[in-house]
């Protein structure tokens, strides 16, 4: 995910990022559309697989008003005319509607309309749309997604699980969250984290934090997930190509290991008593 590539001193050039990705050994790059500069970059992503030799695996953006007209249309011109170089666009929803809190699903009702409304427009030329669950917004956890794929039954619905956003919002059920996600999962991604009491998860390097990277990437080839593999590196910051080269390194020691012991990562339901801490972070 290019989110490695933001950080306090500045933003590094589009050009710049598919050139690392290419010499470090990266497949791809998922582009976030989060930005006026970053939606510049759009007219760019069918150019990157001839002159960088890298996929543009998925496009990312967000609703944050169901109201938004002009951002809504602005969503279904790049489905329907813009967006070249990429067969995807993972979406995450920040609101349900007015006094709808997160994972309620009363925002259901506002929010399938406009879910059918970017579907017509991907159905043109069959790109497609998967639900970026996203930790404190309406649609936060995995299971919200799947949910609205199941009431909606369209093939070109999907689901992205993150790593991040499932341990930040709850870190349950593992096995439970994949199996039900496994029908409709196009897209994931990995990250450390460190969860403290009452605050999100701070994000780390896949070798760093508490998460357990490994048990995840177990957890996925379980479930039967064969789709592309991001790295998320939120805040990542520092020298951004030694931290790269660095977690794709990890990435590949993780699949040795499970190649060669995959029940390692089939962990028993019992927890480290703290962790129920994250459902007190509200808690005055």
């Amino acid at each position: 995910m290019d989110l490695w590539f933001y950080h306090s001193l500045g933003t590094y050039e589009f050009d710049v990022r598919c050139e690392m990705l290419q010499q470090l050994g990266y497949d791809g790059m998922l582009v976030m559309l989060w930005s006026e500069p970053a939606w510049a970059t759009v007219p760019r992503l069918g150019g990157v697989r001839e002159r960088f030799g890298i996929d543009v695996t998925s496009v990312f953006t967000y609703v944050e008003e169901l109201g938004d007209a002009a951002h809504l249309r602005r969503i279904e011109r790049l489905l329907r005319d813009e967006l070249d170089g990429s067969r995807r666009l993972e979406l995450a929803i920040l609101s349900g509607g007015e006094g709808v809190a997160p994972s309620d699903p009363r925002g259901d009702e506002r929010v399938l309309p406009v879910l059918e409304r970017l579907l017509a427009a991907a159905e043109e030329r069959s790109i497609e749309l998967s639900l970026y669950p996203h930790e404190s917004w309406w649609m936060e956890r995995t299971e919200d997604a799947v949910r609205l794929c199941e009431r909606l039954a369209h093939p070109l619905l999907r689901v992205t699980f993150s790593a991040y956003h499932w341990y930040a919002t709850d870190g349950r059920d593992l096995t439970a969250t994949l199996a039900a996600a496994a029908p409709h999962l196009a897209s994931a991604n990995l990250s450390g984290a460190t969860r403290v009491a009452g605050a999100v998860p701070a994000h780390h390097l896949l070798d760093e934090g508490e998460l357990d990277t490994f048990a995840v990437l177990g957890g996925l080839r379980d479930a039967g997930y064969e789709g592309p593999l991001h790295l998320l590196g939120y805040t990542v910051g520092g020298d951004v190509h030694a931290k790269l080269r660095r977690s794709l390194e990890s990435v590949r020691e993780l699949e040795r290991r499970l190649d060669r012991h995959p029940a390692w990562a089939r962990l028993s339901p019992d927890v480290f008593p703290y962790l129920p801490a994250v459902l007190e972070r509200d808690a005055p």
